[in-house]
């Protein structure tokens, strides 16, 4: 018994973030948090598959930074929580997130990207297709329309699969 309790703490740990890392990365701007190479950072968690740690950290930072966050950020945050449970799989979980991220409004290049991942994680190929290509026109040099010939090339595999399938 004491072996299998150890065993699932020590399984856990690599999700664990230390609470000083946390207060750390609760206090950076957005930029830096958005790009943290720390080990801790919510891409770096969501990289090693802790997303529902990779989550809390975005939700923590969205609500310790209120003040201080503006529309097009918000909508980067809750797109990026879509793309992590995206990442894990969970796109049913994916979608609010997204669809969040729409909310916000912004740009027409990033509502066209947003949308394309709608389309993708509702399995709606013809709006998929349509979406790249309005998007290629808007922002015909971007590095994101990688991720959305992946998507369009592979539209039945997962997120994390198809988001690579073109590169």
């Amino acid at each position: 018994m004491f072996l299998f309790a150890f065993l699932i703490a020590a399984a856990a740990q690599p999700c664990a973030a230390p609470s000083s890392e946390v207060s750390r990365q609760l206090i950076l701007t957005y930029e830096r948090f958005d790009t943290s190479d720390g080990e801790f950072g919510w891409r770096q968690l969501s990289a090693r598959g802790c997303t529902d740690a990779a989550l809390s950290l975005l939700a923590r930072y969205e609500t310790a930074q209120a003040d201080r966050l503006g529309r097009d950020q918000r909508s980067e945050m809750a797109f990026h929580s879509g793309q992590a449970l995206a990442f894990a799989g969970r796109d049913r979980e994916a979608l609010p997130h997204f669809e969040r991220s729409l909310a916000f409004g912004g740009t027409e290049e990033w509502k066209l990207y947003v949308e394309a991942h709608v389309a993708f994680v509702r399995h709606d190929s013809a709006s998929l297709k349509d979406l790249r290509a309005r998007y290629a026109r808007v922002a015909p040099k971007s590095m994101r329309l990688k991720f959305l010939d992946g998507f369009v090339a592979c539209p039945n595999d997962r997120y994390m699969k198809a988001a690579h399938c073109a590169m």
